[in-house]
């Protein structure tokens, strides 16, 4: 019988493929976030949100990539303001939450209404999410995502135009290893103006 002197043992062609589809997944992970990565500040000028009210409806706020992800933990802040008419804060309301595009595992929801004003002036909405997405080498998908999601509940009518809760650009940080921040939570944690708290070795 002759014997191939170039042939490779099988378990050292799987361990090559293996070695492969780690560098690929390597490449293309994102940076990782930093601990110390500052949130942004939201203005006041944030545009209303759009979409047709009803519980029956879910808009897009935007999408994270989270393609390659290799950390368990996703950070997001999103700014919001509630409008102001006849002097007081405007009867509006929406229904945020974050949905993970794999699992269709999601966040907790958390409503923003009038109770919230402070003046009319920019608060934060802020999750840390121990989100259910498959993470690391081994999770060789091509695309993968979380969606900020929104209802619209209530609308009011300013100078004719109809407006409902303003929101500006979210900022997300991903990368973050789980036991980071106090605050990591299966349903995100979704706070009002919510500090983050390092863990303490």
């Amino acid at each position: 019988m002759t014997i191939q002197s170039n042939a490779l043992p099988p378990s050292l062609v799987a361990e090559i493929n293996d070695m492969k589809r780690r560098l690929d997944s390597l490449e293309r992970k994102p940076q990782l976030g930093s601990v110390n990565e500052r949130l942004p500040v939201g203005m006041i000028q944030s545009p209303s949100l759009e979409g047709t009210v009803g519980a029956e409806f879910t808009h897009g706020l935007g999408v994270i990539n989270t393609t390659g992800l290799n950390m368990p933990v996703i950070i997001a802040s999103i700014p919001f303001h509630i409008p102001w008419t006849g002097g007081a804060a405007a009867d509006v309301s929406v229904t945020i939450w974050l949905q993970d595009g794999v699992t269709g595992g999601k966040t907790k929801e958390i409503t923003l209404d009038k109770s919230l004003d402070q003046g009319g002036w920019t608060r934060d909405l802020v999750y840390s999410w121990l989100h259910p997405q498959p993470v690391g080498f081994a999770d060789d998908r091509v695309y993968k995502h979380i969606s900020i999601n929104y209802r619209v509940n209530k609308r009011v009518t300013i100078n004719n135009e109809s407006v409902t809760v303003g929101v500006g650009l979210p900022s997300i940080v991903v990368g973050i290893p789980a036991g980071t921040y106090k605050e990591e939570s299966p349903d995100g944690n979704p706070r009002i103006d919510g500090a983050l708290t390092p863990v303490e070795e």
